[in-house]
C-alpha cells in the first residue's frame, strides 16, 4: 500500500487517538483529512526570524500527513516523524481558496498578515468548507482563556504555530517527533 493510501485510510477513531494527548483543555476532534503540505526546503531562506509556512522562500516541498481540524485549531502532523508538526489556530486564518490548477488539487490558507501555506488533497471544496464552519465558530470562543491552556502546555502545538493576535509564528520546544 503507497504512502498515501495509508494515510487517507486512516479512519477517525485512530485519528482521535494520534491527537488524544496533544488536545488542550475545551478542545475537540472535528475532522481528520489526509494531505500534503507544501512547505520551504529551506525555513529560514529568507531571513532570520521567517515564518516557516511562507511560501516562495524557497522551492515547496510535499510533506505527507494528516490536517487535523478542531474547534481551536488546524494541526498538521507529518506521516515522518523527522518532519516537524505545526498548528494554525482558527481566527489567524484570513482567507481559504481553492487554488486548483489542471489535476493538481490544492488549497491555500492565507494569513492574517498575508502569508500563506498551500495543502494538497482531493476534496479541495469539503476541506475548504470544514474550515470555514469551525473558523465561523471560533469566533465565539473565549480565546483569552484558550491562551491561557496554550501558555500552560505549549508544546501541544508543535514545532511551530499561528496565533491570530498577530499573526506570525512562534517557536516552542515541541519535538519534531
Amino acid at each position: 500500500m503507497a504512502a498515501t493510501e495509508q494515510v487517507e485510510a486512516m479512519d477517525e477513531v485512530a485519528a482521535a487517538l494520534l491527537m488524544q494527548n496533544e488536545m488542550l483543555p475545551g478542545e475537540k476532534l472535528l475532522r481528520s483529512f489526509g494531505a500534503n503540505a507544501l512547505l520551504p526546503l529551506h525555513p529560514d531562506a529568507s531571513g532570520t526570524g521567517a515564518k516557516p509556512y511562507m511560501i516562495g522562500a524557497s522551492a515547496p516541498r510535499k510533506v505527507l500527513g494528516m490536517l487535523h481540524l478542531t474547534n481551536y485549531r488546524l494541526k498538521f502532523k507529518p506521516a515522518n516523524s523527522r518532519d516537524a508538526d505545526f498548528s494554525i489556530l482558527l481566527p489567524a486564518i484570513a482567507d481559504t481558496r481553492d487554488v486548483s490548477r489542471l489535476f493538481v488539487r490544492k488549497c491555500r490558507l492565507t494569513m492574517q498578515d498575508g502569508t500563506f501555506i498551500e495543502f494538497l488533497r482531493w476534496g479541495i471544496p469539503t476541506l475548504i468548507g470544514t474550515v470555514n464552519i469551525a473558523r465561523a465558530q471560533a469566533q465565539n470562543l473565549d480565546w483569552t482563556a484558550i491562551e491561557r491552556d496554550i501558555a500552560a502546555v505549549p508544546d501541544t502545538l508543535g514545532a511551530w504555530s499561528v496565533f491570530p493576535s498577530i499573526g506570525q509564528n512562534t517557536e516552542s520546544t515541541a519535538s519534531a517527533g
